[in-house]
């Protein structure tokens, strides 16, 4: 197969463009896979924070008008309100401590500046799930909101639903 000058080129030009496009998807992986790590210490952090009663770094992590959802359908509290009822377990020696077993993270867009997640933690009421939504301002990651959840095993899921529906509800 003969190749004129301007075939040469036009393949030259596709042959540049694939690996710019290459380059570039790599480089965006790789980020991604920085991005993780960097998330997956963040979090060990505000976990490790609440297990070492460090009342300043856990609550500096989350956004000032973040939001944390806990295990009680009553348990809907901004950051300021969280840090006012867990001061008595900030008091101690730890707060309460949260052992992340796995972790997903999920990505909104090409900057990657905001960025949800799901865990699984061993803690003292069993397996729970937590999930949140970090948003990444001036180069630190904020908490905006986290949610906690008992995990319930399907086989127990029936008694609890009774359990559930024979106490009355404290919502606000």
């Amino acid at each position: 197969m003969i190749f004129t000058s301007n075939k040469l080129k036009q393949i030259s030009k596709y042959l540049l463009y694939a690996i710019f496009l290459f380059t570039i998807s790599s480089c965006s992986n790789n980020n991604k896979k920085a991005s993780i790590s960097e998330l997956d210490s963040f979090m060990n952090k505000w976990h490790h924070a609440a297990a070492t009663a460090n009342e300043d770094i856990f609550f500096g992590m989350m956004d000032a008008n973040g939001i944390y959802l806990g295990t009680d359908s009553s348990e809907l509290w901004t950051s300021k309100e969280l840090q006012e009822w867990s001061k008595p377990y900030f008091s101690k020696d730890t707060a309460w401590a949260f052992t992340p077993i796995s972790r997903h993270w999920y990505f909104s867009n090409i900057t990657n500046n905001i960025v949800w997640f799901d865990e699984l933690l061993k803690t003292n009421m069993g397996i729970c799930r937590g999930s949140g939504v970090l948003e990444k301002t001036e180069k630190i990651w904020k908490i905006k909101q986290y949610n906690l959840c008992l995990t319930i095993p399907n086989e127990l899921m029936q008694e609890v639903v009774n359990l559930s529906k024979s106490r009355k509800l404290n919502i606000q």
